[in-house]
């Protein structure tokens, strides 16, 4: 998966600034730098990872319910 670096950053920027009104959403934003930061990662790349995990989550449920149909 190939991403605007510039964008991707401003967008988990952004989304890190509205985590300020946002208290569960700021927890999980503390939790996941926690993460990071164990994994040896940039927080950055842990949203991707989260991201792309949960991309992969969706397609695949995606999959199993189009082949039920089958």
């Amino acid at each position: 998966m190939t991403l605007d670096n510039s964008f991707y950053s401003k967008m988990v920027d952004d989304l890190i600034l509205f985590a300020e009104h946002d208290e569960e959403l700021s927890d999980g934003i503390k939790w996941l730098d926690g993460e990071a930061g164990k994994r040896g990662i940039t927080f950055y790349e842990m949203v991707l990872e989260v991201l792309q995990k949960h991309d992969t989550t969706v397609r695949a449920k995606k999959w199993v319910q189009d082949g039920d149909k089958l």
